[in-house]
């Protein structure tokens, strides 16, 4: 069964093709399914968003990652186990591949204890999904971000190019290509080594991390770019978005724009936060600053209110624009309110992300930490409509994708498939 043709879901909602199992609302029995992330809110987060609207089919669901997140396991109506820091590299420092041994390992037993029907593995969360492979349960990967497959047509993900026809831009695509392909042929053969050990097949794909069956991307199609080869088994489901508690918090007064800059959850961005306060400032602009790990600012004027946690889907629909690093949760959920996102990206996928937005017209990337750069892109998103407009049209769009009912859908297509008798 296709799932879906190469480049469908990004033009429109993806319609799941094929026989698909009842809910258990049709009074079909539940499937069990194990949902298993790291701790980094940016991970876990998009996970429990997919456990929850399982466990609200009534499907039975145990969530596992770090004790942090136990409560929120609750909230989603899901059982809880806590995934071994003994099992994996310091979070400071994650070595997904290196982890994947001792985490299958730890991972294995506790999948014979469950019986599980699936198996879902966050990206980043190896050992669980080999683990499934060594009990014959099927098991789907959950990408927090746009498809990082390499593609012929497009310059490697995460350095946030676009695909150029600059014959210099060119080389340089090509040569970071060959750059990305060497690194993954040789994750590969790391992560073969581990599949060895345990009894497992190597394999020839070349993210060979992914699980083989089912990948779910959970981002809007306006951050994918149309690729002829896009993989059959990667599937848009859209943002699979979860909501954390955070401190009440009142806008400042007065009646002009409203910005909310928001940091990293897992990251202490000291000096980009410095930079954006001082943007701000510079602005005159309303501003509430969540701080996360970062120190909060002293002596900020009236017109800026900083709290450590605050409710994003309480804040950012009062907001104006949102200041941020480019992390794909905060990110898609900026959009899917209709507000435009300006991007000061640090680690990992943020500087694509930030080229993504961009490109759909929702917001604008600004490089390094210079606060005259970061004030005058703001200044530009406060005052020129247009980013509105686009931001807008990627909430119409994330309407009609709910992203953990589609990936909930897609799970229960894929246990139909691997159940049914040959």
């Amino acid at each position: 069964m296709s799932l879906g043709k190469p480049g469908e879901s990004l033009s429109k909602p993806l319609r799941a093709t094929g026989s698909r199992l009842p809910t258990v609302r049709g009074n079909v029995a539940r499937v069990k399914v194990v949902c298993a992330s790291i701790w980094g809110p940016g991970h876990a987060h998009p996970m429990l968003a997919v456990a929850r609207a399982l466990a609200a089919r009534g499907h039975e669901v145990t969530f596992s990652s770090s004790s942090s997140h136990e409560g929120d396991a609750a909230r989603a109506g899901c059982a809880f186990v806590q995934m071994p820091e003994s099992a994996g590299s310091p979070q400071t420092a994650l070595q997904p591949f290196a982890d994947a041994h001792a985490m299958a390992v730890v991972f294995e037993p506790l999948l014979r204890r469950l019986k599980p029907d699936l198996v879902v593995n966050d990206l980043l969360t190896l050992g669980p999904g080999v683990a499934a492979e060594m009990c014959g349960i099927p098991y789907a990967t959950l990408s927090i971000h746009s498809l990082a497959v390499p593609s012929r047509e497009l310059p490697p993900f995460g350095w946030g190019y676009p695909p150029s026809r600059d014959p210099i831009r060119r080389r340089r695509d090509e040569w970071l290509k060959r750059l990305n392909i060497r690194d993954l042929e040789r994750a590969r053969a790391s992560f073969n080594e581990v599949r060895v050990k345990l009894g497992l097949a190597p394999t020839d794909r070349i993210v060979a991390h992914t699980a083989a069956d089912l990948v779910l991307v959970a981002t809007l199609p306006s951050l994918e770019i149309p690729r002829a080869d896009w993989p059959e088994n990667a599937v848009v489901v859209g943002p699979c978005l979860w909501d954390a508690p955070g401190e009440p918090v009142m806008p400042p007064p007065g009646e002009g724009p409203l910005v909310l800059v928001a940091t990293s959850t897992a990251h202490d961005e000291g000096k980009a936060l410095h930079a954006a306060v001082e943007a701000v400032r510079k602005l005159g602009v309303r501003a509430i600053i969540t701080t996360g790990r970062a120190q909060i600012p002293a002596n900020l004027p009236s017109h800026i209110v900083a709290v450590e946690f605050a409710s994003h889907d309480e804040v950012i629909p009062q907001c104006d624009a949102v200041l941020c690093n480019g992390g794909h949760g905060i990110v898609a959920r900026s959009l899917s309110l209709g507000v435009p996102v300006l991007v000061v990206p640090g680690h990992g996928d943020q500087r694509e992300n930030g080229y993504r937005v961009e490109r759909a017209g929702a917001g604008l990337r600004v490089m390094g930490h210079s606060s005259r750069k970061i004030a005058r892109a703001l200044d530009r998103i406060l005052r020129e409509p247009r980013f509105r407009t686009a931001a807008r049209r990627l909430q119409v769009e994330a309407a009609e994708y709910d992203g953990p009912a589609r990936a909930a859908d897609l799970l229960e297509e894929l246990f139909a498939r691997t159940a049914a008798p040959a």
